[in-house]
């Protein structure tokens, strides 16, 4: 059975997956961006769309529609997927499509946004040809199964980096206890509220909040909360940030607009127990009755649960193997290409 793959775009996270999963299974793709947000240092030679004219673009999305029996495409609403389904809607040869999501379930407010969002996920998660690849568990799956889609076509495709870059044999917890967020520094990710947060619960201590990444609220924030114990690193990449992580005591996650965040991955790779505010998407498989962190329902619960792991070091050690147990013996490659390779075999015994 021929596989062929639409990536969105190569991310650094995305070219891990294509070297050891893709690749490792023979599994042909392409990316639909040839630029990425997410920045990485490694490249492919694969094909990306966005450099093709409107034209060749449908002829390359046509031509992989013909050769594969099973096509699988980054999200739902772009359009090669839009396309692919359409093209299979008036084949005669079915082929069977899946929609790699990593979204959670959110009814927009809005009524007509709803109606529409209804009408479309509706008819498409419905048809007998599409399954769901859910990154996580819970509200992932339960964007699928909301719309329509059939218990046995939901599959977990989960949110995965390449561990193995962030292990430590040992952790060692450094003597300046330090609290480390990774992410761009954008509105929702709540960055000024956990300054603030910080600067009221440990200002007389000797504890540093060390905060990773660029946007436009950088220099805003750098002057705003000028203070000996946060340190703005800005843009950090490689082996530098791993460093970050290994010398960091707890990580904090403060988005409250976060469909995964795959920081938390690295973050619990490395062995840092987590923070996370309770719109994290990583929350249920990955801290959820793990014990490997605690997650916060509002940002006052944050600012408690950050004093709260500062003064409990027996909890930060047990939470720390924890996380890292997980990452190492489940949340892991090992985990995603069984998740796979279930999906290929019901295809396979469907057609």
């Amino acid at each position: 059975m021929r596989v062929f793959c639409f990536f969105v775009e190569p991310a650094s996270y995305t070219l891990d997956l294509t070297r050891n999963i893709y690749d490792k299974n023979n599994i042909d793709y392409c990316f639909i961006k040839s630029k990425t947000l997410a920045i990485s240092n490694s490249s492919s030679n694969k094909v990306f769309l966005d450099r093709f004219s409107f034209f060749s673009k449908l002829k390359f999305v046509v031509s992989q529609f013909k050769k594969n029996d099973f096509i699988i495409i980054n999200g739902y609403n772009n359009y090669p997927f839009i396309f692919i389904f359409l093209l299979n809607l008036f084949s005669l040869r079915k082929r069977f499509i899946a929609t790699d999501s990593d979204t959670q379930l959110s009814i927009p407010s809005n009524l007509l946004k709803r109606f529409v969002k209804w009408l479309y996920l509706s008819i498409v998660f419905k048809n007998k040809y599409v399954l769901g690849f859910a990154g996580g568990n819970n509200s992932h799956k339960d964007l699928f199964r909301h719309y329509g889609m059939k218990e046995n076509r939901i599959f977990l495709m989960p949110m995965m980096v390449d561990n193995q870059q962030y292990y430590q044999n040992k952790k060692i917890f450094p003597k300046i206890f330090t609290f480390l967020f990774v992410g761009r520094l954008i509105d929702t990710k709540n960055v000024d509220v956990l300054c603030e947060k910080f600067s009221h619960s440990f200002s007389e201590k000797d504890v540093r909040l060390i905060i990773v990444g660029d946007g436009k609220n950088l220099p805003k924030f750098q002057m705003k909360y000028s203070h000996k114990n946060i340190v703005f690193k800005g843009s950090v990449f490689g082996q530098e940030l791993i460093q970050l992580y290994h010398n960091s005591s707890v990580f904090v996650f403060s988005s409250s607009l976060d469909a995964w965040g795959l920081v938390v991955n690295e973050a619990m790779s490395a062995g840092l127990p987590v923070i996370s505010h309770n719109e994290v998407g990583a929350n249920y498989d990955l801290i959820k009755d793990k014990n490997t962190g605690m997650i916060a329902s509002d940002m006052d619960d944050f600012g408690d649960k950050m004093l709260e792991l500062y003064n409990k070091p027996d909890l930060l050690i047990q939470f720390s193997k924890n996380a890292s147990d997980l990452m190492r013996d489940n949340w892991n490659y090992d985990l995603y290409n069984k998740c796979l390779q279930d999906a290929v075999k019901k295809v396979e015994l469907w057609r």
